[in-house]
């Protein structure tokens, strides 16, 4: 694809500005990461090596100015930090939509109370057995890689569904006195002093 070398150096200075520009932002969010998180966000975790790859994804991405600021301020709020770029910017798309707050979801999850399909196919995804039985902190890193994109998916049109209910309705009806069991029933609990009504 033939293009001026001028304009070839005007865009690869504006992209190395960008790259810079992310780069130092995920540094300091990188740093608050550690403050906030403490051992589930260690210093030795977050190289600058790791915050340039994260910055090449991200300018691959292109999340708007608006997408940038939200997903930096809701890693903050989360359980644990995001454990990619694409992780980070999900948290923005799925605050957009009015989905069920990550943390409740999880929480709805494990007592199993899904009241989103998105929950559901999250749930499904991260093991039923393995919410059911592995520890908190084997499964909610699990829940917070899987569940934005899980949204992200939702939103872009995958349909997920929750199980039907399997539960039986209980309708209760009195046994009326002219019924063929009632003599037999009267029998049985005249032996603890009462009667069928």
């Amino acid at each position: 694809m033939p293009t001026s070398t001028a304009w070839r150096d005007d865009d690869a200075i504006d992209d190395n500005q960008q790259m810079r520009q992310i780069t130092k932002e995920l540094v300091i969010l990188f740093g608050e990461w550690q403050l906030n998180f403490g051992n589930k966000a260690k210093a030795k975790d977050y190289p600058i090596h790791k915050a340039i790859l994260w910055a090449t994804v991200i300018m691959h991405l292109q999340p708007t100015a608006d997408q940038w600021q939200k997903a930096r301020q809701l890693s903050i709020l989360e359980e644990w930090p995001p454990s990619s770029a694409r992780d980070l910017l999900a948290l923005a798309n799925t605050s957009e939509q009015n989905y069920p707050d990550s943390r409740q979801a999880y929480l709805d999850a494990a007592q199993k109370k899904y009241v989103h399909a998105v929950v559901y196919e999250t749930a499904r995804r991260v093991g039923f057995s393995d919410m059911r039985d592995k520890a908190e902190t084997v499964t909610y890193p699990c829940w917070q890689q899987i569940y934005p994109k899980v949204c992200q998916e939702y939103s872009n049109g995958a349909t997920f569904t929750l199980p039907k209910s399997r539960q039986i309705a209980h309708k209760h009806i009195p046994m009326s006195n002219d019924s063929p069991m009632a003599a037999t029933v009267d029998t049985f609990l005249k032996g603890f002093g009462r009667q069928s009504i």
